[in-house]
């Protein structure tokens, strides 16, 4: 008998062959499952494998077909990213950090995947310190068509979401190359109407993967020694990168570290110094306090990112929606203000922007994208998350970006 577990719909399960990597021996029944197992894929336990009369055909189940011109939609991708990360990620409906996921909990020097550091707790406070808030709607008044339109250091973009720089193709069972993960994201950013950012892994400490694709973009680098660094936002601005940025919580990356590659955390003065060494715009990602928020100000940036890493470089973090209003209160108009952290929706945009951001960034969506399908598959993300959050605007009364204020939300804690 064949069986197809109904929540991932990837993994396949034959009581002939058995399973090996979950302990089934062949000739196991249904019945002789025990009630302790879980789905390889999704971690579901053994009620949501349904029997299936005839094998499946095709590397994915699609949600729904490409449409008569051949373009795929957001489910379809999701199908095909499910089964790239199988074993890895569940690609659930709902990525939120909940302890139950495959992707979560500590895992002991092993490979992270895509979940979050130790028990998970800072990519849990991510989740929920957004999910905090409701949105008011409001209809009553003259009807527009909601302007979503915006500028990231001098670039239109179709929206105020930017594509941020993830990186790390070993954490996601090595799907594709490293140079072709980053220009997904790149290229996906541009196809779509807005910029894209690449980030560094300890094997291309040497080159950046995104520097064959950088033209237009951002390529942000691990907080290396200062030379290092500095002959690198040359090496991007060479390649036509149109900013450079340092992920400053990557001092905490576990890969590098693993990898045996030195990298540190930046004073002040280090700060000033890379922003002086490059005409081109600098970024600071990795702000989650008033005081390194006033020292990237001071050192002349001209972005910083609200960032805990997805809550991957450290255990019991803040999230970043209880961190941005206080930043935002301080430092608006005076810095652009990225965020990130749980960020998957239309309405995860429009509620980060309420809360004083200037720019959103959703990374573990875009992974996926990336992986399944390229530019593509993240233009057409981005398309969805865009039909989102003209909707959210139209509902809660909002005809442009400025007139998203905290007037839209409701704190539920409150």
């Amino acid at each position: 008998m064949k069986y197809i577990c109904d929540i991932c719909n990837a993994f396949e399960y034959n009581d002939e062959l058995g399973d090996e990597t979950t302990g089934l021996k062949p000739g196991t029944t249904y019945d002789e499952i025990p009630e302790d197992w879980r789905c390889p894929v999704c971690n579901a336990d053994k009620s949501h494998l349904a029997p299936q009369d005839e094998p499946r055909e095709g590397p994915a189940v699609e949600s729904k077909p490409p449409d008569s011109e051949g373009k795929k939609s957001v489910a379809w991708y999701r199908d095909v990213a499910r089964e790239k990360l199988m074993g890895n990620c569940s690609v659930n409906k709902v990525c939120d950090g909940d302890p139950q996921r495959l992707c979560m909990g500590p895992k002991f020097g092993e490979t992270m995947g895509l979940g979050g550091e130790g028990k998970g707790k800072t990519f849990d406070a991510n989740y929920k310190a957004l999910d905090q808030y409701r949105l008011k709607m409001r209809l009553v008044k003259k009807h527009a068509e909601p302007d979503m339109k915006s500028s990231f250091l001098g670039v239109p973009v179709e929206m105020p979401v930017l594509v941020p720089s993830v990186s790390g193709v070993k954490n996601m069972n090595n799907a594709v190359t490293e140079e072709e993960f980053q220009r997904g994201l790149l290229q996906g950013a541009k196809l779509f109407g807005t910029v894209g950012m690449s980030g560094q892994t300890p094997s291309h400490a040497d080159r950046h993967p995104g520097l064959d694709s950088a033209t237009g973009g951002v390529l942000i680098f691990k907080p290396q020694g200062q030379e290092k660094l500095i002959a690198e936002f040359d090496e991007a601005r060479t390649a036509g990168a149109i900013a450079v940025g340092v992920d400053l919580d990557g001092c905490g990356s576990t890969n590098w570290a693993a990898a045996g590659k030195a990298v540190y955390r930046k004073s002040p003065e280090e700060l000033k110094e890379l922003v002086n060494a490059t005409p081109l715009p600098v970024i600071f990602k990795g702000i989650m306090c008033l005081e390194d928020a006033q020292a990237v100000v001071e050192s002349g940036a001209k972005a910083m990112v609200i960032s805990n890493h997805g809550g991957r470089v450290m255990d019991y973090g803040q999230g970043t929606a209880e961190v941005l209003p206080e930043i935002a209160s301080h430092f608006k108009d005076k810095i652009a203000i990225v965020v990130d952290g749980a960020c998957r929706t239309g309405y995860d945009v429009i509620k980060y922007l309420a809360l004083g951001a200037d720019f959103a960034m959703m990374g573990r969506p875009m992974a996926r994208m990336s992986l399944a399908g390229g530019p593509e598959a993240v233009s057409t993300y981005l398309d969805f998350v865009k039909s989102e959050l003209r909707r959210a605007m139209l509902m809660t009364g909002c005809d442009n970006i400025a007139q998203v204020t905290k007037s839209i939300l409701i704190n539920q804690k409150l």
